[in-house]
């Protein structure tokens, strides 16, 4: 039986024999970027990422493009198999963090800790209300996110029907990995390309699918002092 540690190990080996006519980070960065359009015109269509999904794929040779379709199997199989950071931990393997923006990610094990040593209190919360949210500044690859619904789940909490997230990065890179996990782990969420220290507009704001079939944006309407403290 395939483990996720396996299928990060498969996701690394195809990687990098994909594109080697181009730049590891770009390639990383353009396969982080079709995979975000795919999942969310799936379900909600954006001109915008279509057309940026249909300029990446012109640079790219046939064979590369279905490799990149396989990376993306290895992430659903390997977030599949347990709760993880799957990108993160690729991200990371693959030495592109600490040459990109210095960026460092805070590994599964820490981040899980932080969200059982947080999650005191929710359990009395969610009997009282019917959801919590969840907010992530510089949220990486969304891994402190995916650390607190996956010990909601063990707690007994859907995460899809009980909590709503939101996460924020300044880097797209960064931003579009927390989306395809959040989305692949059916978390109700809102990414943010922005910068969370400031009050400039964001550069992009997506929502995962399970925010639209959970009809989200109708439940958080409903609770007047969560719509004026969220920038929904």
């Amino acid at each position: 039986m395939s483990t996720t540690t396996d299928h990060q190990k498969a996701f690394i080996t195809l990687f990098e024999s994909t594109a080697r006519y181009h730049h590891r980070h770009k390639v990383f960065e353009d396969f982080v970027s079709c995979a975000v359009a795919a999942i969310h015109n799936k379900i909600c269509h954006s001109d915008t990422l279509e057309a940026e999904y249909m300029r990446i794929i012109k640079g790219y040779e046939r064979e590369d493009l279905l490799n990149m379709a396989h990376l993306l199997s290895y992430v659903t199989l390997g977030l599949a198999e347990q709760p993880c950071d799957f990108l993160g931990s690729v991200f990371m393997q693959l030495e592109l963090g600490d040459k990109y923006r210095g960026q460092f990610f805070t590994p599964w094990p820490v981040a899980y800790m932080m969200a059982q040593m947080n999650f005191t209190g929710t359990g009395r919360k969610l009997r009282e209300q019917p959801f919590v949210t969840f907010y992530e500044p510089a949220c990486g690859a969304g891994c402190m996110a995916l650390s607190f619904a996956a010990v909601m789940e063990e707690r007994g909490w859907s995460p899809d029907e009980h909590l709503w997230v939101m996460v924020v990065d300044i880097d797209p890179l960064a931003a579009g990995m927390a989306f395809i996990q959040l989305a692949l782990n059916g978390i109700p969420a809102q990414v943010r390309t922005a910068n969370a220290l400031t009050d400039a507009p964001p550069r992009r704001i997506l929502h995962t699918p399970m925010h639209y079939v959970g009809n989200w944006q109708t439940r958080l309407n409903h609770i007047p002092h969560l719509t004026e403290s969220l920038p929904l």
